[in-house]
């Protein structure tokens, strides 16, 4: 029994491990590009703002017109986007479907332009879809890049449904998003006949687990916490720490009070993973692991926000609290499986032999992804 939990602690060192390396060495460590959606439904016209990453759109566009980029590191960048309107117009049209009253219809481009969002380039497009006879039910069918280029794509959506705008989270898993006027007062309700605070919970709460689990710095950054031999009050304290750590970090950089630049905070979690193997290989104890946690907690806080830039609307508390409750929930259900039999395992006379391994291991991967972000 005891050998089968060492051998479930080191298959879940090297499943880390190899599926990291296997991600262009981990650059960019969580889930792939985002988009953002401001949808209004007025009259027979449904105005749909929509905001994808420039990059993305450049790779659809090269791809589908197989155009030929030459990348010459002497050159300078071009003067301006390789994509036409018509390109444009055509992506959408492959990845937007919307019916009004029952019938489909047909979203068109009106104007785009280029702008800077959270430090980066996104291609603004506004939209829209006009009817016979004025929206009394609509859908919208989402299906922007999942089953192509970037299956782990996300849309932070903004409903306006009335005086209460519900906030949605569109993926591979959730493309659809379906309105209605309930009566002729104008109020709108969901399809499903729940609250709209409760899609903003849903979907928010799903998109912070997610952000954990394929988070991989951050599971060996917990993992190097945790596998040296400790008290289970230890545990707990550097549980507690790191969760007050990234916590306060996260509101203050979503909310915009704080910001530090991904480019400096990317590097640093890959040097608290390396901070903490080698602390486990040098010292022989760790009395104080409590306040490594929670100073590299503020750390790991702005890389669990830098999703949450832009895509908190006016329900911001809510998002943002159900996005945290996301993490620590993701967080828990690897520790559940994780911390059982590492505690098992340190019963053990030869474990801390295996631990310099362990940590090796994660010192390596740390140093790699830290030589790869800077």
């Amino acid at each position: 029994m005891s050998k089968r939990l060492i051998r479930i602690i080191a298959a879940f060192v090297l499943l880390i491990a190899v599926q990291a390396a296997g991600m262009p060495l981990m650059a960019e460590a969580h889930i792939g590009t985002i988009g953002y959606s401001d949808i209004r439904a007025a009259g027979k016209t449904i105005n749909y703002t929509l905001y994808l990453e420039a990059r993305e759109v450049e790779q659809w566009v090269t791809i589908r017109t197989r155009k030929v980029i030459v990348l010459d590191p002497a050159a300078s960048a071009p003067a301006g986007p390789i994509w036409t309107e018509q390109d444009l117009q055509r992506l959408i049209g492959e990845s937007l479907e919307v019916t009004g009253n029952g019938e489909k219809g047909r979203f068109m481009l009106k104007s785009h332009t280029v702008e800077k969002k959270n430090g980066m380039d996104f291609v603004r497009m506004e939209l829209s879809s006009t009817f016979d006879r004025p929206v009394q039910e609509y859908g919208i069918h989402y299906a922007f890049f999942f089953d192509l280029d970037d299956p782990q794509h996300q849309n932070f959506v903004t409903v306006h449904t009335g005086n209460q705008p519900v906030q949605m989270v569109l993926n591979a898993q959730m493309r659809d998003i379906s309105e209605k006027i309930s009566d002729g007062s104008g109020r709108r309700t969901m399809e499903i006949a729940v609250p709209g605070w409760l899609f903003t919970f849903r979907d928010f709460l799903v998109t912070g687990m997610l952000h954990i689990w394929t988070g991989y710095d951050h599971l060996l950054f917990l993992l190097g916490l945790l596998v040296v031999k400790q008290k289970t009050k230890a545990y707990v304290q550097i549980l507690t720490a790191f969760t007050v750590g990234h916590s306060i970090t996260l509101a203050l950089s979503a909310l915009d009070i704080v910001r530090v630049p991904l480019s400096v905070i990317e590097p640093l979690i890959a040097l608290s993973i390396v901070f903490v193997a080698i602390e486990n290989i040098w010292l022989k104890r760790h009395g104080y692991r409590w306040l490594v946690a929670l100073l590299f907690g503020f750390i790991h806080g702005f890389g669990f926000a830098d999703i949450l830039h832009g895509a908190l609307g006016e329900d911001y508390l809510l998002a943002l609290f159900s996005f945290n409750l996301g993490v620590e929930v993701g967080q828990l259900a690897v520790l559940a499986v994780l911390l059982p039999a590492l505690i098992c395992a340190a019963r053990i006379s030869w474990y801390p032999r295996m631990v310099y391994g362990i940590s090796g291991i994660i010192a390596f991967m740390g140093a790699v992804w830290f030589m790869d972000r800077i």
